[in-house]
């Protein structure tokens, strides 16, 4: 998702969490010392309406809760600009801490600066700023998108038995995770040596139906496709769409996506996917929380990074998974 799951992208299904989301603009903000004197942590994510959002929010919450310390979330509607401004209330806020996913890798770095220069400290979590941003975070933690897509890479050189062609479906062109997805697979490929080639990359901006559409100009153009890389498992059920309408059998063209969604877990069982990458929100969420409570507790956050593990989900390990989106 995640990337979100990386998300990821925008799915839109409306899981807002009750009293989590922030309302009001920097004006009427007020120092959370004020707001009842209970330490405050902000949860940033680019926007709430994406089906791997919402546990991960109950999950961070929850944990942070425990802790004795309060949530606020404001819903930036995947909008960079609106980003900007959140922080910048939160700044007005004076929040003990800024956990954030970034819409757009570069476009928050001002943001950042800001935060850093009023003395409200930053931690990226989910989806990585642009390197360049580092001098202005306390650290980074949660899924690596490139350690993802490698996982993600292995299982698609190991469907197609180290030969024959790809498709990829990606989510957006230029999104740092899709980029970095896309340098894994390249990676992958030279590393093991495989005789694979891709055939072509088209975005879908995290839509299933756009998936649908562009696989099935994939199935026309391309007779000779062995497998194609959703770089999410939404799309990857977009994919799955195409397949069906052109009467392809389960298996016959090899899918990898990225998240582990219920869908996902039960196409692997129908053989319709070979495998995906599990990114839990609810394990996420709390393990940001950690990493929040330790910088609260220590003044510092080491390492810098702090990347989870992203397991690889097959046919041979399916049923251990449960869904949690």
């Amino acid at each position: 998702m995640g990337k979100f799951s990386r998300a990821s992208g925008c799915v839109l299904a409306l899981l807002l969490c009750a009293g989590l989301a922030f309302a009001g603009g920097a004006a009427e903000a007020k120092p959370a010392a004020e707001a009842g004197g209970q330490s405050t942590v902000a949860l940033m994510w680019g926007g709430t309406d994406a089906p791997f959002v919402g546990p991960h929010i109950r999950s961070f919450t929850e944990t942070m809760e425990k802790a004795g310390y309060k949530v606020v979330v404001p819903d930036s509607k995947w909008d960079p600009a609106k980003q900007s401004t959140d922080v910048d209330d939160m700044i007005a806020m004076k929040v003990d801490l800024i956990c954030l996913v970034p819409v757009d890798p570069l476009a928050i770095i001002p943001a950042l600066k800001k935060a850093k220069v009023s003395g409200v400290p930053v931690m990226t979590i989910n989806t990585e700023a642009d390197k360049s941003a580092n001098e202005y975070i306390i650290g980074f933690s949660g899924v690596g998108a490139y350690e993802q897509g490698l996982v993600a890479s292995e299982l698609l050189v190991d469907a197609m038995r180290g030969k024959g062609n790809i498709a990829v479906v990606e989510g957006v062109s230029g999104f740092n995770v899709c980029v970095l997805y896309a340098k894994a697979l390249d990676d992958t490929i030279k590393k093991k040596k495989a005789a694979i080639s891709i055939l072509a990359v088209q975005p879908t901006n995290w839509s299933p139906a756009e998936a649908t559409k562009i696989t099935e100009d994939y199935i026309t153009r391309f007779k000779n496709m062995d497998a194609i890389f959703a770089h999410d498992d939404y799309i990857a059920g977009g994919v799955i769409v195409a397949l069906k309408e052109a009467g392809i059998k389960p298996g016959q063209i090899k899918i990898v996506g990225v998240g582990g969604t219920g869908d996902a877990l039960q196409a692997i069982k129908d053989g319709w996917m070979f495998g995906t990458v599990q990114q839990s929100p609810i394990t996420e969420g709390a393990f940001e929380a950690r990493r929040a409570l330790e910088f609260l507790k220590n003044g510092k956050l080491e390492p810098f990074y702090s990347i989870m593990d992203n397991p690889r989900i097959d046919a041979s390990n399916v049923n251990k998974y449960k869904a949690e989106f």
